[in-house]
C-alpha cells in the first residue's frame, strides 16, 4: 500500500511538472530562505568586494545541501582519538585546513565555515533505512545531522603581513583524506575505550540516557563505522593528497557504486588521482565543468521561480553525493522515472547556483598587498597575448554574463598528470542495482551487470534530483555528463614508452590504455580525456596551480619540467634541476608570496603564526624516495613556449596576470 501511495505521489508531481513546464514555469513567484542571521566580516579579516553582500556571504557558509556526515549530537560529541578535546574544536580543524569560525545566531555551535547543520522536517526520515539501516533506530531518525556545503571545499584566506583576506569562491587548503581518516580513528576510538563511550554517550542521550539507548546508540556506532571503513577502503591509496588536493571524482564514483549495492571492480583504480579544488567564480558561464569537462551546463527551465540551468543542478548533486548526502537506490523492479528518495536540499540548491552566479572573481587587492607594477604588466600583456590567450579567454572580474566556451586540451597534447581524466574514463563497477537502468532514465545503453561508474553516477544523479523535487522528468535531462567512449585500442602502443622512469607496472598499463584508446585520439570537445583551459580571472588567488596542484606558484608555472607522459621508446628523461619547475615544496601555509604569487612553501617549523602557532604542513613531492616519477603528481605540461621566456619576460608575464 505504501509503494502505491508513493508511486502515485511521483506520478502526481510529475503531471503537475509537465503542465506548469507548458505554461511558462512553476511557481510564479520568488521564494525566499526563511531570514538567518548574518556572519559579518570577522575583526581582522579582510573581504573583498565580489558582488556579495554579508547575507550571501552567510547563506553559502550556512544553507544545506543536504549532506549528511554524523548526526550533528555525534559530531558535538566527538573526541580526538588519543585525547579528550572535541573533534571539531578551531585547532584539531585548522590543524586539517578548514576555516574556523565565530559562534553566532547563524552558527550556534561554532562550527567551522561549510559545516552546516541539516534538518529533516519532512516525512522522509526513514528513506535510507535499506542502505543506511543506522539511521532507523528509534531517536537517531530524529536528529539532525551535521554535514558539508560548497563553501567548505571553496572557501580560502590569504595571510599577508598580519592582515587575513577572505576570498570566496577559491579552493579550500584542506586536507580531505585526512579529515575522513581521523573521523574514522575517532569513532574506532569512541567505540573501544568505555570512558570516552561514556562520555559520548551521556552527551548523545541527555534526558534519554538508559541501558536499551545505550546499547542501541553503540550498536548504531559500529554500524557507522562499518560505512565509513567501507567507503575509506574503497577510497584506499598509498598516495597522501595533502593540503588543498582531493580525488573528488574517484570518491562520488567509488560512493555512486557503494549505494548501488555494488562495488568497483578489483583493479589498479583507486582513488589516486587527487586534484586541486577548482575556483568556481564564472562556473554558470561556462559549457563545460570540471576539470576534464566530463559535465555541462545544457539548458535553461523556470524552477522554483527561477530560471535553474538542469544540467548545473545535476552536477551539484553528483558532488553532493559524494560528500555524504544520503540516497537510496530503488530495487531493480522500479522504474527510475519516480526518482529515487534522497537527503538532497534541491531548492536550496537552485538558491546557491543562482547567487554563485552573482560571484566575482577578485581583484588585486592594492590597499593590503603590494601594488603591481604596472609598466611592466602593460608589457607582460603583450605576452599573455601570444603566449596564453589562445586558449584562455580574456574576461573581466565583473563580467558574469558572457558565455564561455571552454577549450579542452587533450592529455596527450597537454603533458600534464593524466590520472584524473583517466581513472574517471576507466573506472568500472559492479552494477548492482544499477543494472538495467538507462543514464539518462529514459535515455542511452541500458547499464550492464559490470559497467561503467560514470554511467551509474548519471543515473544516481538525475534519479536523486527527480525523486526529491517531484518537479522533473528524466526526458530533461539528456547529455548533462559527457558520455566518453570505451577503452578499446586505436593503436598498438608499439614504439612508445609510456610513464618514462615510472616502474609500477600497473600505473604504466593504465596509462598505455588510456593514451591509446580511441577516445584520446578524438579532438577534446568529443574526448573526456582532456582537461579545460578556463578564463583566468582571478588566477593569482588560487594556488597550487595546474589541476593537480603539483606547482606551488605562477613564477614556477613559467617554467620547464623534465617530466614526460609518454617518449620515444628508448628515450630517457632529464633529471630535474636548476631552472624547473619545483620537484618538492611544502603546502598547508597561507602566508602569501605576492612576488612569485602563491603560498609559502617553507616546512611547518619555519612557520609560525602571529598567535604563536605553527602551522602545519605538508611535503608534496613529485618524485617517490627511489627517484622514479609519482603518477598523479607530475608538474609537467602547460608548456606552450614559456621554457623560451627570458627571466624578465616571466617577471612580466606574472605581473600581468596579477591584473586579471
Amino acid at each position: 500500500m505504501t509503494g502505491s501511495r508513493q508511486w502515485i505521489n511521483n506520478w502526481r508531481g510529475l503531471t503537475i511538472f509537465a503542465v506548469a513546464f507548458l505554461a511558462g514555469g512553476l511557481g510564479g513567484g520568488k521564494i525566499e530562505m526563511a531570514a538567518q542571521a548574518q556572519e559579518t566580516c570577522a575583526a581582522g579579516l579582510v573581504c573583498l568586494d565580489q558582488g556579495w553582500s554579508e547575507r550571501d556571504r552567510t547563506k553559502w557558509y550556512r544553507t544545506s545541501q543536504g549532506s549528511r556526515l554524523l548526526p550533528l549530537s555525534w559530531a558535538l560529541a566527538l573526541e580526538e582519538a588519543g585525547r579528550e578535546s572535541p573533534f571539531f574544536a578551531d585547532e584539531n580543524m585548522r590543524a586539517l585546513g578548514y576555516l574556523p569560525a565565530q559562534t553566532s545566531a547563524a552558527n550556534p555551535h561554532g562550527l567551522p565555515i561549510g559545516f552546516v547543520v541539516d534538518e529533516e522536517n519532512s516525512n522522509r526520515a526513514d528513506i535510507m533505512c535499506e542502505t543506511f539501516p543506522e539511521t532507523c533506530n528509534g531517536f537517531l531518525m530524529r536528529k539532525p545531522w551535521l554535514g558539508m556545503t560548497c563553501s567548505a571545499c571553496h572557501t580560502n584566506d590569504i595571510e599577508y603581513d598580519g592582515s587575513r583576506i577572505r576570498i570566496e569562491g577559491a579552493p579550500t587548503l584542506a586536507d580531505f583524506q585526512s579529515f575522513l581518516e581521523r573521523i574514522l580513528a575517532a569513532l574506532e576510538s569512541t567505540a573501544a575505550d568505555e570512558a570516552k563511550f561514556d562520555r559520548f554517550a551521556r552527551s548523545v542521550l541527555g534526558a534519554e540516557l538508559s541501558v536499551p539507548t545505550r546499547v542501541a546508540l553503540r550498536a548504531q556506532l559500529v554500524e557507522q563505522i562499518a560505512w565509513q571503513t567501507r567507503l575509506i577502503d574503497a577510497n584506499h591509496t598509498d598516495l597522501r593528497y595533502g593540503y588543498g588536493r582531493l580525488d573528488a571524482q574517484g570518491h562520488i564514483l567509488n560512493k555512486v557504486a557503494a549505494v548501488g549495492g555494488g562495488a568497483p571492480m578489483s583493479g589498479p583504480l583507486a582513488s589516486d588521482a587527487p586534484a586541486s579544488y577548482p575556483h568556481i567564480w564564472n562556473t554558470a558561464q561556462q559549457d563545460k565543468i570540471q576539470w576534464n569537462g566530463i559535465a555541462r551546463n545544457i539548458l535553461n527551465i523556470p524552477l522554483f521561480g527561477k530560471n535553474t540551468d538542469i544540467g548545473a543542478l545535476v552536477r551539484n548533486t553528483s558532488e553532493v553525493i559524494g560528500v555524504f548526502a544520503h540516497i537510496e537506490i530503488n530495487p531493480r523492479w522500479m522504474t527510475t522515472l519516480l526518482g529515487y528518495k534522497s537527503s538532497l536540499r534541491v531548492e536550496k540548491m537552485v538558491n546557491l547556483e543562482q547567487q554563485l552566479a552573482r560571484l566575482q572573481s577578485p581583484r588585486w587587492p592594492e590597499d593590503v598587498l603590494p601594488p603591481i607594477d604596472w609598466d611592466s604588466a602593460e608589457r607582460g600583456r603583450a605576452l599573455f597575448e601570444t603566449q596564453c590567450a589562445r586558449c584562455h579567454a580574456d574576461l573581466a572580474s565583473d563580467d558574469l554574463t558572457t558565455p564561455i566556451k571552454v577549450p579542452m586540451q587533450p592529455i596527450r597534447e597537454g603533458g600534464t598528470d593524466i590520472f584524473l581524466a583517466c581513472n574517471t574514463f576507466l573506472h568500472w563497477s559492479n552494477a548492482g542495482k544499477f543494472e538495467g537502468r538507462r543514464p539518462f532514465v529514459v535515455k542511452g545503453d541500458r547499464i550492464d551487470s559490470e559497467d561503467f561508474t560514470r554511467d551509474m553516477l548519471t543515473n544516481a544523479a538525475v534519479g536523486a534530483v527527480i525523486g526529491r523535487s517531484d518537479e522533473l522528468v528524466g526526458s530533461l535531462f539528456d547529455d548533462i555528463f559527457r558520455r566518453g567512449g570505451s577503452p578499446e585500442s586505436r593503436e598498438s602502443g608499439a614504439g612508445f614508452d609510456y610513464l618514462p622512469g615510472v616502474t609500477d607496472p600497473v600505473k604504466k598499463e593504465v596509462a598505455q590504455a588510456c593514451l591509446t584508446s580511441q577516445d584520446a585520439g578524438l579532438p577534446g570537445d568529443e574526448s573526456i580525456l582532456a582537461y579545460k583551459a578556463r578564463p583566468l580571472n582571478g588566477i593569482w588567488a588560487t594556488a597550487p596551480y595546474l589541476h593537480n596542484g603539483s606547482v606551488p606558484t605562477l613564477y614556477d608555472l613559467l617554467l620547464p619540467s623534465p617530466l614526460r607522459v609518454v617518449v620515444p621508446a628508448g628515450e630517457t628523461l632529464a633529471a630535474p634541476g636548476p631552472g624547473n619547475r619545483p620537484a618538492a615544496f611544502h603546502v598547508g601555509s597561507r602566508v602569501f608570496d605576492p612576488t612569485k604569487v602563491g603560498f609559502s612553501t617553507q616546512p611547518a617549523e619555519l612557520l609560525v603564526r602571529s598567535d604563536g602557532e605553527v602551522v602545519e604542513t605538508f611535503e608534496f613531492k613529485v618524485y617517490g624516495g627511489d627517484g622514479s616519477p609519482v603518477p598523479g603528481n607530475y608538474n609537467s605540461g602547460h608548456d606552450y613556449g614559456t621554457d623560451a621566456l627570458s627571466e624578465q619576460q616571466r617577471w612580466e608575464l606574472v605581473e600581468y596576470l596579477k591584473t586579471l
